[in-house]
């Protein structure tokens, strides 16, 4: 059976003599590797088809799905340029690098994403247009909040440990597979420090650049429990 997707590409490196091993992302399979080809050569082709392999341009990729194939790998037959482009450049580069990173670490294969599709290209228009680091920021913490979500490892900002309503103008510890901890009833203190008003800003997305500091402390430590100790490579590169 022929299958045609959308698809950014989220990683990409060299396979045998001639091919590239491509990680993509796509709605209805998620993330998921195919063998691209001729993409090394040096032949005019092979140029055309490097260029395709670029992060943030959208494709149309096509395959042939074999049955009782037992291999999360696939042989991409067609790659096509899509309309749709982000030229992310400078700091707004780094940030969908840093995205994508999470994506390949994070999602397990060939699992349909269709709301996460939407999403990351959302996110991609959001890091285009943004004017300042603090809309980036903001941009990548909304990201972040989301795709922990539709893991299943949503963070609860609107109610404490107890089942207490949050209150805005308390602090708070939050523990991330526990959660928040008024500070005033937390003896241990070990939790990441928090405003209330900056749990419910995001729990209504709701910008306050006040907040930014914290929620990255927070999604710092809540994505390091899924990420496990090798660290993100893309941090590096904003420093």
């Amino acid at each position: 059976m022929e299958i045609e997707q959308s698809a950014f590409v989220l990683h990409s490196r060299p396979y045998r003599e001639t091919s590239a091993l491509v990680t993509f992302f796509t709605p209805e399979y998620g993330k998921m590797n195919g063998v691209v080809r001729g993409v090394r050569g040096g032949r005019k082709t092979s140029s055309q088809k490097t260029a395709l392999l670029q992060p943030f341009q959208k494709l149309t990729i096509q395959w042939r799905e074999k049955p009782n194939n037992r291999s999360d790998l696939v042989s991409i037959q067609q790659i096509e340029m899509a309309p749709l482009r982000f030229p992310l450049m400078a700091e707004a580069n780094i940030c969908g690098l840093y995205i994508n990173e999470l994506l390949y670490r994070l999602l397990f294969p060939q699992v349909a994403t269709e709301t996460l599709f939407e999403i990351y290209q959302q996110t991609l228009y959001e890091l285009l247009a943004a004017k300042q680091r603090s809309d980036q920021a903001w941009s990548l913490r909304q990201f972040e909040y989301q795709l922990l979500t539709e893991m299943g490892h949503g963070i609860q900002c609107d109610t404490d440990m107890n089942q207490q309503a949050i209150l805005p103008d308390q602090d708070y510890y939050f523990y991330p597979q526990h959660g928040a901890v008024l500070a005033t009833l937390d003896s241990q203190k070990q939790g990441v420090p928090i405003k209330g008003q900056c749990l419910l800003a995001l729990q209504d997305m709701l910008y306050c650049e006040a907040c930014l500091p914290d929620l990255k402390r927070l999604f710092r430590s809540v994505l390091s429990i899924y990420l496990g100790n090798k660290p993100i490579m893309t941090r590096e590169l904003f420093k």
